[in-house]
């Protein structure tokens, strides 16, 4: 059976950690966990598991995964966040795809959860994420927010079947939190760009969010929890551009 290296990359995740270290260890050879100096009780947690625990100083999302490719020992990466958890279908298909050889890359389906309701609608589902590949065939790129998966040569991308099951905000506060802080640096990730923001930009573009994640994406059949996961949508943009109108003003 063909080897993987299955990489966790945390700061302050004890949240659910345990068990998504609890779901990875029957599909991996070997488990990287890189933590950036933590605060709560994630490295004594991970103490607990049979896995290898390195500390390393954040860079960024893109840069700290890339490091993190470096020190495992097999070709063939799995990264998984530390509030994700591998359904039991999903680690039957991980490990049948081992067993009859890997090739090419992988994509994960996600099934997010907000607010402790199971989302199929709306902009959050369906939700692929390329988790499995060969780390010398792609890396991650370095862009300060929603990093993905570059390969350097032609890879064909296979979905795997089972969900890998997602814990996101626990409250209104952390959700708050994270909005803003993904608003930061979707702002400067635009800047880098060279992109400008408009009064028009800063209307129009939030509606249409609205409008895509209740109307077109049929957030609506949520029911209360879709309606606010749409004006989240709405917000986040309206906060992005913001956030990009104070900066090429330097105001931020």
């Amino acid at each position: 059976m063909q080897a993987i290296s299955a990489i966790i990359i945390t700061y302050n995740a004890a949240a659910h950690l345990a068990e998504c270290l609890q779901s990875i260890l029957p599909v991996a050879s070997e488990v990287l966990v890189v933590d950036s100096f933590s605060t709560d009780q994630t490295p004594e947690l991970v103490q607990r598991f049979p896995v290898r625990f390195v500390q390393h100083a954040w860079e960024g999302y893109g840069q700290q995964k890339n490091w993190a490719m470096q020190q495992v020992e097999h070709d063939y990466v799995l990264f998984i966040d530390a509030d994700e958890v591998l359904t039991p279908e999903l680690q039957a298909s991980i490990l049948r795809v081992r067993e009859h050889g890997l090739s090419g890359c992988y994509a994960l389906q996600r099934l997010n959860q907000y607010f402790g309701q199971w989302i199929r609608h709306g902009l959050e589902y369906p939700d692929h994420k390329i988790r499995l590949f060969h780390r010398h065939e792609g890396k991650w790129s370095t862009d300060p927010v929603h990093e993905t998966v570059i390969f350097n040569i032609a890879t064909e991308t296979r979905l795997l079947h089972g969900y890998l099951l997602h814990y996101t905000y626990r409250d209104i506060h952390t959700l708050w939190m994270k909005m803003d802080h993904y608003a930061r640096l979707g702002a400067e990730k635009l800047h880098l760009q060279g992109k400008k923001a408009s009064l028009t930009q800063c209307i129009f573009h939030p509606l249409a969010a609205f409008w895509k994640a209740y109307l077109l994406k049929a957030g609506w059949k949520e029911g209360a929890v879709g309606l606010l996961l749409a004006c989240i949508a709405a917000i986040s943009v309206w906060l992005k551009y913001v956030r990009l109108w104070l900066k090429q003003h330097q105001l931020d």
